[in-house]
């Protein structure tokens, strides 16, 4: 995505969307072009995806959570363990109505680079695709992990300082209990 002063130009950026839902699919369409995207793809099920996704690279990869036949969380670890095919590396959006804190746990190790609460808010929609756009973050290629790096600092916090994810670790203590977007963020941050 190409950066313009403060402004995201999503003309020439190439986006795959997926969703097995016609009515949600078609909301992120007109998501997405009310946003100006230039190139938008969208397939209704993970099985027809998989081979546009072996073929085709796009710049970001939006994924429903909850397909029928091959869940998201699936999806991304087929297209995080192939290197060999073109989006290996695309920055992968994960959407999901249903927010237990192991599932998100599930996307993040899988190689999920933001996972958002359906329904699709706009405004939350466009601020993490400012977000992937500016703060890029090395992509790990591991035996027992593909994706982007999950740390943001390599040290500890300063003596007297509460750890930023003991709001995280502290619902872990409930893992069945729905999260709420400002919940999922904090796990991903």
């Amino acid at each position: 995505m190409s950066l313009t002063t403060s402004r995201l130009d999503f003309n020439a950026v190439s986006i795959f969307a997926v969703d097995d839902n016609n009515q949600a699919l078609g909301l992120l369409e007109e998501i997405l072009r009310g946003f100006r995207a230039g190139n938008t793809t969208v397939c209704a099920s993970a099985l027809a995806a998989q081979d546009l996704l072996a073929t085709t690279r796009f710049d970001l990869l939006i994924i429903d959570a909850d397909m029928p036949d091959e869940d998201g969380i699936t999806l991304t670890q087929r297209i995080r363990s192939r290197p060999d095919q073109p989006n290996f590396t695309s920055p992968v959006v994960l959407a999901s109505s249903h927010t237990p804190l192991e599932r998100i746990r599930r996307a993040r190790d899988a190689g999920v680079n933001v996972f958002i609460k359906k329904p699709i808010v706009p405004a939350v929609l466009l601020d993490r695709i400012s977000w992937l756009a500016r703060n890029t973050r090395p992509f790990v290629s591991a035996p027992a992990y593909c994706g982007p790096d999950r740390r943001f600092r390599k040290a500890p916090p300063p003596d007297g300082i509460e750890d930023r994810r003991a709001e995280g670790i502290a619902l872990a203590a409930t893992p069945d209990r729905a999260l709420s977007q400002n919940d999922i963020d904090a796990l991903f941050n």
